[in-house]
C-alpha cells in the first residue's frame, strides 16, 4: 500500500510539473512589473572560482546605472554599464529602451580590445547605427527580430520586474544578445527560496531563479524576496563557477 501511495505521489508530481504554466515575457505583452524599475547605480564584484570554490581569480567590477530620460518625446531608460578590470575600463555599454515596455531603441558597446558595436532597433530589425563613427557592427549587417526582445545586457535590472509569486513558476523571457543571429525565448524557473547569509548579523530572504543554458551549464540568481533585487549570481560552466555579488 505504501508503495502504491509513493508511486501515485511521483506520478502526480510528474503530471503537475509537465502541466505547469509558463509565462511568456517580452517587450510588448505588458507582463513586466514596470513600477519596480528603479533609477540608480548598482555595483557588482564578478570573479571566477573552481568547483570547490578554493581558487579565485582577481575580481572585475561592474558598475550598472539606470536613468530615466526622454528621447523624442518617449519616456526611456538609459542604462550604462562600466566594466573595470585592474582599475582599467575594458568595456562601456549603453542601452536605451522604452520605459513602459523595456523594448530596445539603441545599443552601443565600446570594447577596449574589440572595438565599437552600435545598433538601432526599429521596424523589427536590429541594424548597425550609421551615426556612430568606426562602427564595427556594419560588417555584420542587420538582424531580423521576430519577437519583441528585451536587451540581455539589462538582465539584472529586468529580473526585479518579473511577477514572481511562488516556487515553481516558469518564465520564457525574450532576452536578446546583440551577438545572436536570431531572437528566441529563454526559460527561467523559480526553483526555491533561500536565506542568504550576508554577514555574521544579517541574512536576506531570497527567491532562487535558475536558467539552464545546456545540460552542463546553468546560472542561479538570488533575488531579494520583496524588491527582487539581484544580490548574487552563481553560474556553472565546465567545472568552474562565475560569481556576481552586489557591493554595498
Amino acid at each position: 500500500m505504501r508503495i502504491l501511495i509513493f508511486i501515485s505521489i511521483i506520478l502526480f508530481s510528474f503530471t503537475g510539473a509537465s502541466m505547469a504554466q509558463v509565462d511568456t515575457i517580452n517587450a510588448r505583452n505588458h507582463k513586466l512589473l514596470i513600477n519596480n524599475l528603479k533609477e540608480g547605480k548598482n555595483t557588482y564584484l564578478v570573479y571566477m572560482t573552481d568547483s570547490l570554490e578554493t581558487k579565485r581569480t582577481i575580481g572585475d567590477i561592474w558598475e550598472r546605472t539606470s536613468t530615466f530620460k526622454k528621447r523624442d518625446q518617449t519616456e526611456v531608460v538609459e542604462f550604462r554599464w562600466n566594466w573595470l578590470h585592474n582599475d582599467s575600463l575594458i568595456a562601456q555599454i549603453t542601452n536605451i529602451c522604452e520605459r513602459k515596455t523595456m523594448s530596445p531603441i539603441y545599443h552601443c558597446a565600446n570594447y577596449k580590445r574589440r572595438g565599437i558595436f552600435a545598433y538601432d532597433f526599429k521596424n523589427g530589425l536590429m541594424q548597425p547605427s550609421d551615426t556612430v563613427k568606426n562602427n564595427d557592427a556594419i560588417k555584420k549587417g542587420p538582424v531580423k527580430l521576430d519577437i519583441p526582445v528585451i536587451s540581455w545586457e539589462q538582465d539584472l535590472e529586468t529580473y526585479a520586474l518579473l511577477p514572481i509569486k511562488k516556487v515553481g513558476q516558469q518564465f520564457d523571457i525574450s532576452f536578446f544578445d546583440t551577438n545572436e543571429k536570431s531572437a528566441t525565448y529563454h526559460r527561467y524557473e523559480v526553483v526555491g527560496k533561500d536565506e542568504l547569509k550576508l554577514n555574521a548579523d544579517l541574512t536576506a530572504k531570497c527567491w532562487l531563479l535558475k536558467i539552464n543554458y545546456s545540460q552542463d551549464s546553468y546560472a542561479i540568481f538570488w533575488l531579494t524576496e520583496k524588491s527582487k533585487e539581484v544580490i548574487k549570481m552563481k553560474e556553472y560552466y565546465k567545472g568552474n563557477y562565475r560569481i556576481k555579488v552586489k557591493q554595498y
